[in-house]
C-alpha cells in the first residue's frame, strides 16, 4: 500500500542498471537459448566501462561443452565482480496457518567458483510475490543480498517478516537491451561504478505476478532490482507495531457496544464505515512510515466480529432471509431470487394479496405415451420436457411454483409486478409450446392455460415442509383453462380494457363455461403461433 499511495511517482534510479534479453534481443541474436560464449562477450564489454557489480539473473544448469570454458574464463578474468544465479531445492511446509520454507538442497552450479546468490523468488498462496525471499536455514545469500554485499563490501541487513516495497515504475531503472550493449551502444560511462543485473525480459518468460497489481507481470530480473533498493534504502515494509492498532480496537468496541442491540443493517453500516474510516488513518499513517497493516489480524479480528453479529441478530433480519432463500430457491432463477431477497420488506410469507400471472402447463398424451413405453424412458422424457419448460421460465422472469406429475404451474410477477411482465408471461407461452428442444408432435405436446388477477401467497406447511403458494380465482381460473387447451394451444380470458402484447389475429375469441362461474366466460385461444 505505501508503494501504491507514496512510491508510485516519477521515480528515477541511478542503479541498478537492468540489461535485458528482450525480444529486439533475439531478433538481434537469433533464438533463445543463446551460447554462453553471447555472455562472456558481455561480460569483457561492461569489464571494460568498470561497473561496481555485475549480475546475472540466469541459470546454468544444461552443460554446453562447446562454450562453457568460454564462459568460465571470463568469469575468472574479469576484474569486475560478477554474481551467478543459482537455484536452491525447496519443501513447503505448513503448520496450522503457518507456511513455511525448508531448503532441501541446492541444484549443482556448473561454475562452482564464481560467486553465487539463489534467485528462488516465495510466492503466497494467492500466487503472488509480496515477501522478502528469506531461507534462514540456508548458507546461501539470496542473489540481491549477494550483489548488496559485492557492491558495498559489508553483509547486507537482517531482514525478518519483510515484504517488499515497489516503489517506482519499472521505468525508474536506467535500461538497455543486451543486442545494444554488445553493440557497444549506450552512452559514455552509462555503466561505471554501477550495479548491473542482466536476465530475461521476454514477455513469455520468467515473468511473475506481484501484489501490487499497478505493475502487472513483472521480469524476474526487475524483482531482483526491486531487491536491491530494498536494501540500499532500508524501504522494505516492517510489520506496523500493535501500540498501532490499539485505536482501531477501542473504537470497533466502543461502537459495537452502543449498537448491538439495534437492527442488524444499522449495526453492520456502523461497523463497516467505522472500521473503515480507522483502516484508512491507519493505513496512511503506516504508509508514510514504511509499515505494513497485519491484514490478517485485522481481517481475523473483523471476521470474528461479524460472526457475532449474525448469531445476536439471528432472530431478525437474517432469520427472515434465510426462510426466504429456503422458500424460494427452488423456484425461482439466481437474478429474481436475489431481487426477492434485496425486497424482502414486501413479501410475507404468512400471507398477503399480490396481483400475478398464473401459468398452467401439462403435456397432453402422456399417458398414452406411458403405456407405450418402458418406464426408464418416459423418466427421462418427462424430465427433459418439464426442464425444458423450467428453463423458458426462469429465462422470462417467471416462478415455478410446483410441478403436478406431467405439469407445472408457475407465476409471474414475484417479487413485484411490472407492466412489462405482461410481455414476459406471453413470450414464456410462445416459447414453450414452440420449443425446438421439445418431442414433437401432438402425442407429448404442451397446453397451456394462463390468467392473473389478485391472489392470496404465503407458506403452507410445517416446520418439517413448508412451501410457497398460491390460493384464489386466477389460480383456479388458469388450471381449467389448461383443462380445455388442446396441444398446443393456449388459452387466457379476454377483457375489454386491456391490451395484450401479441396481434389480434393471432388469437381467437370465445365463450366457454368454467366449473364455479355463473356467466359464461370471453377468452383467447392461441392455436398457433405466427
Amino acid at each position: 500500500m505505501a508503494a501504491h499511495f507514496f512510491g508510485q511517482g516519477e521515480l528515477h534510479y541511478q542503479e541498478p542498471v537492468v540489461v535485458r534479453i528482450d525480444e529486439a534481443s533475439l531478433r538481434a541474436l537469433g533464438p533463445w537459448p543463446w551460447p554462453r560464449s553471447y555472455y562472456a562477450d558481455a561480460l569483457w564489454q561492461l569489464d571494460q566501462e568498470a561497473p561496481a557489480v555485475i549480475g546475472l539473473d540466469l541459470y546454468f544448469q544444461t552443460p554446453d561443452p562447446e562454450n562453457d570454458p568460454i564462459l568460465a574464463a571470463a568469469l575468472t578474468e574479469v576484474a569486475t565482480p560478477v554474481v551467478l544465479g543459482t537455484e536452491l531445492v525447496l519443501e513447503e511446509r505448513t503448520k496450522f496457518w503457518t507456511r513455511r520454507w525448508q531448503e532441501r538442497g541446492e541444484i549443482p552450479s556448473l561454475f562452482p567458483t564464481a560467486d553465487q546468490g539463489y534467485l528462488n523468488l516465495l510466492r503466497d498462496r494467492d500466487g503472488l510475490i509480496r515477501k522478502w525471499p528469506l531461507l534462514p536455514s540456508s548458507a546461501r545469500p539470496a542473489f540481491a543480498e549477494r550483489i548488496y554485499q559485492a557492491a558495498n563490501g559489508k553483509k547486507a541487513p537482517t531482514i525478518n517478516n519483510g515484504v517488499l516495497s515497489f516503489a517506482g515504475k519499472l521505468e525508474a531503472f536506467p535500461t538497455l537491451s543486451f543486442a545494444q550493449l554488445l553493440a557497444g551502444d549506450y552512452p559514455q560511462d552509462f555503466f561505471r561504478g554501477k550495479v548491473v543485473l542482466i536476465g530475461v525480459t521476454v514477455s513469455n518468460m520468467d515473468r511473475h505476478g506481484v501484489a501490487l497489481s499497478a505493475l502487472g507481470s513483472v521480469p524476474g530480473v526487475y524483482l531482483h532490482a526491486y531487491l536491491y533498493r530494498n536494501l540500499v534504502e532500508a524501504s522494505w515494509l516492517k510489520p506496523l507495531p500493535f501500540s498501532c492498532l490499539l485505536p482501531l480496537l477501542l473504537g470497533s468496541t466502543l461502537g459495537w457496544l452502543f449498537l448491538w442491540r439495534n437492527r442488524v443493517g444499522s449495526l453492520l453500516l456502523f461497523a463497516t464505515v467505522g472500521t473503515s474510516l480507522l483502516i484508512i488513518i491507519i493505513g496512511l499513517a503506516a504508509g508514510l512510515s514504511g509499515c505494513l497493516l497485519p491484514v490478517p489480524s485485522m481481517v481475523g479480528g473483523l471476521v470474528g466480529t461479524s460472526l457475532f453479529l449474525l448469531a445476536a441478530s439471528y432472530r431478525t433480519e437474517l432469520a427472515e432471509r434465510r426462510k426466504l432463500k429456503a422458500l424460494f430457491a427452488r423456484y425461482v432463477s439466481p437474478e429474481i431470487l436475489d431481487e426477492i431477497l434485496r425486497r424482502r420488506d414486501v413479501i410475507n410469507i404468512s400471507g398477503e394479496r399480490r396481483f400475478v400471472a398464473v401459468l398452467f402447463a401439462d403435456v397432453r398424451g402422456f399417458t398414452r405415451y406411458t403405456e407405450e413405453h418402458e418406464p426408464e424412458q418416459v423418466l427421462s422424457q418427462i424430465n427433459q420436457v418439464l426442464g425444458e419448460m423450467t428453463a423458458i421460465i426462469l429465462r422470462y422472469g417467471g416462478l415455478v411454483n410446483k410441478f403436478l406429475g406431467d405439469g407445472l404451474m408457475a407465476v409471474f410477477g414475484i417479487p413485484v409486478w411490472k407492466e412489462e411482465i405482461w410481455t414476459e408471461v406471453f413470450a414464456a407461452c410462445q416459447a414453450i409450446v414452440t420449443n425446438k428442444n421439445q418431442p414433437t408432435g401432438d402425442a407429448l405436446a404442451v397446453g397451456i392455460g394462463l390468467s392473473w388477477g389478485t391472489v392470496l401467497a404465503g407458506s403452507v406447511g410445517n416446520q418439517q415442509r413448508m412451501e410457497y403458494t398460491f390460493f384464489g380465482t386466477p389460480v383456479n381460473l388458469a388450471a381449467r383453462l389448461e383443462k380445455m387447451a388442446r396441444p398446443g394451444e393456449i388459452l387466457f380470458p379476454l377483457e375489454a380494457n386491456r391490451t395484450y402484447p401479441l396481434p389480434t389475429e393471432s388469437y381467437t375469441c370465445e365463450e366457454v363455461y368454467i366449473k364455479g362461474l355463473s356467466e359464461p366466460l370471453l377468452i383467447g385461444r392461441i392455436k398457433e403461433w405466427g
